[in-house]
C-alpha cells in the first residue's frame, strides 16, 4: 500500500480537507481509521485494519483516495459471479474508459472500484474474472439491511453497461460529511497542538472568537467539544459503523495477490492506448520483416 495518505492534511487550511465532501462513506471511514493507527503509533502505509483489503492514492487527477473494504463490512459493495460471454448485454470492464482498480486476493475473489469523476461502484467479484471479458454478471442477494445500498449499486451497473458511465446519483456524500469534516479537523488541529480557542477560529473565524470566546455563552467551546468526541468515537473503532454494517466479528485483512489499474487511471486514454500498441506492433513486424530474407534464388 502507498504512504501518500499517511499523513494528515495541513489543519489550518480548510481548502485540503474540502474534497472530502464529496467522499463516500468508504473513504471517511479509512480516514478516521488511519488517524486512530496514528494514535496508537502504528503506521497508516500498511495497515492491519480488519475489514481493509487495500488502499491506493486514487485515480490520476482526483484528490480523494481509493480504498477497498471487504464486502462482509461493507453494505454498498455488489457481490456479483462473472462468467465469459460474447452477448451484446454484456459488460466489458477491459474496454471501458474509466478510472478503474481490480485487485485480487489469496481467497480468489476480486475487489473492484470503477471511478467516474466523484461517482464510484463497488463490486466483489466472488466466482469468474470480471477481466475476462465481456462477462455477465449474476448478482448475490445483499445482506440483511444492505438492499437500499445494493439496488442503488444494482442500477449504477446496469448503467455503466449501456451507456459505459455512472449515473449521477452513485455514491452520494453522506448527509453527515460536513460534520466528519470539521470533526477531521478540529481532531488534526488537536493533535498537532492546537488549543480549543484556535480549533473554534477555524469554525467561526477569528472575529467572532475574539468578540464571543470570553462571553456569557460557552456555545463555542460546546461546539468544540462536541466535535472532538465524535472525532476520538469514530478514530476509536466507530469508524466501522460508516460502512453501513453491525458486521461482527470483523473478517481479518487478507493479502492482495495481484492488482490492475485501467490506462485511465493513470490518466491515459483507453483508446490512444490500444491504438499506441497496436501501431508498436505493426513496427515491430515490419521491422521483422525487413530482416528475412527474401526467398528468391
Amino acid at each position: 500500500m502507498q504512504d501518500e495518505h499517511a499523513s494528515a492534511p495541513d489543519w489550518r487550511r480548510a481548502e485540503t480537507y474540502r474534497p472530502m465532501l464529496g467522499a463516500e462513506p468508504a473513504v471517511w471511514a479509512w480516514e478516521f481509521a488511519r488517524r486512530g493507527l496514528v494514535n496508537n503509533g502504528l503506521t497508516a502505509a500498511e495497515p492491519n485494519l480488519p475489514g481493509l483489503c487495500f488502499a491506493d492514492p486514487g485515480p490520476a487527477g482526483q484528490r480523494l483516495p481509493a480504498i477497498l473494504w471487504r464486502p462482509d463490512p461493507c453494505a454498498a459493495i455488489v457481490l456479483v459471479r462473472a462468467a465469459r460471454a460474447n452477448a451484446s448485454d454484456a459488460l466489458d470492464l477491459a474496454g471501458c474508459d474509466l478510472p478503474i482498480l481490480v485487485v485480487r486476493t489469496e481467497l480468489g475473489d476480486q475487489q473492484v472500484l470503477i471511478c467516474d469523476g466523484p461517482r464510484r461502484l463497488r463490486l466483489a467479484v466472488i466466482e469468474g474474472d470480471i477481466l475476462n471479458g465481456p462477462v455477465t454478471c449474476q448478482l448475490a442477494l445483499p445482506e440483511p439491511g444492505g438492499a437500499a445500498a445494493g439496488l442503488a449499486s444494482l442500477r449504477a451497473l446496469i448503467a455503466l453497461r449501456d451507456t459505459g458511465r455512472l449515473p449521477a446519483a452513485t455514491s452520494r456524500p453522506p448527509s453527515r460529511a460536513k460534520r466528519w469534516l470539521e470533526s477531521l479537523q478540529a481532531h488534526d488541529a488537536r493533535r498537532a497542538g492546537a488549543s480549543q480557542r484556535e480549533i473554534a477560529a477555524l469554525l467561526f473565524g477569528q472575529d467572532r472568537v475574539r468578540e464571543d470566546w470570553a462571553g456569557r455563552s460557552d456555545y463555542m467551546r460546546m461546539r468544540v467539544h462536541r466535535l472532538l468526541r465524535t472525532a476520538d468515537r469514530l478514530v476509536a473503532g466507530g469508524y466501522r459503523s460508516l460502512l453501513g454494517t453491525s458486521a461482527k466479528p470483523w473478517p481479518p485483512r487478507v493479502n492482495v495477490v495481484e492488482t490492475w489499474r485501467s490506462a485511465a487511471w493513470f490518466g491515459q486514454c483507453a483508446v490512444l492506448t490500444a491504438m499506441a500498441g497496436i501501431f508498436l506492433e505493426m513496427l515491430w513486424l515490419c521491422a521483422g520483416l525487413l530482416h528475412e530474407p527474401c526467398g528468391f534464388a
